[in-house]
């Protein structure tokens, strides 16, 4: 509904007044609405300006069921609790509508789950899904692949032939803390994971295993905990108290580590780096302050986003584009900690 110059309610008008008032047929104005690039520019901007000038705004539910998509991306995100993927999740968002999209947000805790949670997203008519750090079954990623519907797996390694895997080089990450920590030297290791994102952290364990095995080191103590600050200072009491030897730790993400800084240095009063040195992953802002300055990786998610707002664009418009598995190196961002 529109108000006219007295305030009073109009009915909204309709495709077949601007196709009056432009002096084109009903079906011009739904092809220049609609994208179609078979109409000449004057034509289009004959009916833009009576459009405008009427006030006319095509319906877009109506356009999408005509067109056989909604204009649509999801999100389809594991956790919300870790700060680093608020940003993530914000960042995809605002290209998702950079794009000329909307987001639909959709938030699974377990990712045993997912594939019923993809089912759930491909009943909304979405044109694409971007899937953050959990893995796709080849069964449901066929699934999609078979209407048409191009995923990206963000930030979880995964090899399937019918989705493209956008993902930080977790396993070199791994073995970069490990070859930085023996380079200090410190020869007895422990590592903090999260079964919240149980397939990144064991990338991430097998890198930094493979890097002390290299070094004819084969022990390193392993914990996997909820991905929260508590569950980081309870795994860390519990290594000082059952490994006293342990004078490295390596963690899957900051949130844990902070909360293992926490617990050595206040309630067993020892010094960080030099009774125990600490690293993390992700660089989230507290990462920075000076309780902590915590040596930790930073990931190259505005790259990231980069191929996969490409492929996604290309995939959407016919194009061909590199389906597969791109993977994008960690910075070792050292501080303090280690």
């Amino acid at each position: 509904m529109t108000h006219n110059k007295n305030g009073n309610m109009n009915k909204m008008p309709s495709s077949k007044e601007v196709a009056a008032l432009a002096k084109v047929s009903q079906a011009t104005v739904s092809r220049v609405f609609s994208g179609h690039t078979n109409i000449t520019e004057k034509t289009r901007r004959r009916v833009l300006e009576a459009a405008e000038k009427l006030g006319y705004r095509p319906n877009a539910m109506a356009r999408s069921l005509t067109l056989n998509r909604s204009n649509l991306i999801a999100i389809v995100a594991i956790d919300v609790v870790n700060p680093h993927y608020n940003v993530i999740i914000n960042k995809v968002a605002d290209r998702i509508q950079k794009i000329g999209r909307e987001p639909l947000y959709f938030v699974s805790h377990e990712e045993k789950n997912l594939d019923e949670i993809i089912s759930q997203v491909l009943q909304y008519r979405v044109d694409g899904i971007i899937v953050l750090s959990a893995a796709v079954s080849s069964q449901m990623a066929a699934e999609c692949e078979k209407i048409q519907i191009p995923v990206v797996v963000f930030n979880k390694y995964t090899v399937n032939k019918n989705i493209m895997t956008v993902c930080s080089d977790n396993v070199r990450a791994g073995w970069m803390a490990a070859n930085h920590l023996y380079d200090k030297g410190y020869r007895h290791f422990a590592f903090i994971g999260s079964h919240t994102f149980a397939g990144t952290s064991k990338d991430r364990l097998r890198g930094f295993k493979d890097a002390l095995y290299e070094k004819g080191i084969d022990n390193c103590v392993t914990h996997m905990v909820p991905y929260t600050y508590e569950a980081g200072a309870e795994a860390a009491r519990t290594l000082l108290k059952e490994h006293k030897d342990i004078d490295a730790i390596f963690c899957a993400g900051d949130i844990l580590a902070l909360g293992a800084i926490d617990v050595i240095k206040y309630e067993y009063g020892l010094m960080i780096p030099d009774d125990i040195a600490i690293i993390g992953f992700d660089n989230i802002e507290a990462a920075s302050w000076p309780p902590y300055l915590l040596t930790t990786f930073e990931q190259q998610i505005d790259r990231m986003l980069d191929t996969t707002f490409d492929y996604l664009t290309k995939k959407l418009n016919g194009e061909s584009v590199f389906e597969g598995v791109e993977l994008f190196e960690c910075a070792l961002i050292e501080r303090n900690s280690a």
